[in-house]
């Protein structure tokens, strides 16, 4: 785990509790940025931080304005790689959709999250938008839902580290994987990998998207050796295998890429009840498996 992964997520926290104050005073919305140096600040506060918006209180409006930057000296620069583009957008039931070209898809771990952020901070001021969901191009066929809420996962016990992570499930409908944000606090003596898959088993927290795991799936360990995440389940992960081959496949995808959006995390290494998993189903598993989105 890097240290800038508390960092930034302390201040995500702080940004999210400013917005509120700046709505409340009637001074407009704002757009979020990363404060410059953000990867080298040791104070929380200056993970994220706000310039004015004085465009039209819209989607794409608000998009165009992170898009372009926050210009001039602000202190600020923008975590959205140059050249991303709207390519998209809609509403519908509280939840604001943007559609981003191919660079923003490039984005990964930290990175990405703080750029996720800056998105659903800036959206979520509107009045109708409690969420926001981005896909990216690129052929990827990837999304996820975040909420300003969403920053912090409760349960901390003393000195909890913020773990950000990203969850990947079933789209509802459909034979690919979506997304969800997640931020777990935890304790030094809690595996982030282990709490992550136990997360995973639970399900997805947005109607869009349905578990692949099984519920009853067990964790039995889950630790970090020299980049490889090794993962040890229950039988119940073959017990309960889907029938068709693009289901199996989809287990063994979520399992990774969840595992690869955790800090440090290279390949990731699938075993059940203590033995290597060399095939699940019509899945050859021939060694640690690295994320596709790298």
């Amino acid at each position: 785990m890097r240290k800038t992964a508390a960092i930034l997520l302390a201040g995500m926290l702080a940004a999210a509790l400013a917005a509120c104050a700046v709505q409340e005073e009637g001074d407009g919305l704002r757009l979020w940025f990363a404060a410059s140096g953000v990867q080298q600040t040791a104070q929380a506060s200056q993970a994220l931080d706000t310039c004015p918006f004085l465009g039209e209180e819209t989607v794409p409006a608000l998009m165009e304005g992170l898009l372009a930057g926050p210009g001039g000296d602000t202190g600020l620069a923008s975590p959205i790689p140059q050249g991303v583009e709207l390519a998209g957008w809609s509403v519908d039931g509280r939840t604001a959709q943007v559609e981003l070209s191919g660079p923003y898809g490039e984005l990964a771990g930290i990175d990405r999250t703080l750029a996720d952020a800056c998105i659903t901070l800036t959206l979520t001021q509107l009045g109708g938008v409690d969420a926001v969901r981005i896909l990216c191009g690129g052929g990827r066929g990837d999304w996820r839902v975040l909420r300003a809420e969403d920053v912090l996962f409760s349960g901390a016990e003393e000195e909890p580290v913020d773990v950000p992570a990203t969850l990947y499930f079933r789209r509802v409908g459909g034979d690919t994987l979506g997304s969800e944000l997640r931020v777990f606090r935890l304790t030094e003596d809690e595996t982030p990998a282990k709490a992550v898959l136990e997360a995973l088993a639970a399900g997805p927290e947005d109607s869009g998207l349905e578990a692949l795991l099984p519920p009853d799936l067990a964790v039995l360990s889950a630790g970090l050796d020299d980049g490889v995440c090794y993962a040890n389940l229950s039988a119940d992960l073959l017990e309960n295998m889907p029938g068709d081959r693009a289901g199996q496949e989809l287990v063994v995808w979520s399992i990774v890429e969840t595992l690869c959006s955790l800090d440090k995390v290279e390949q990731v290494q699938i075993l059940v009840e203590g033995q290597l998993l060399e095939r699940y189903g019509g899945v050859e598993l021939p060694g640690p498996l690295r994320s596709t989105a790298e």
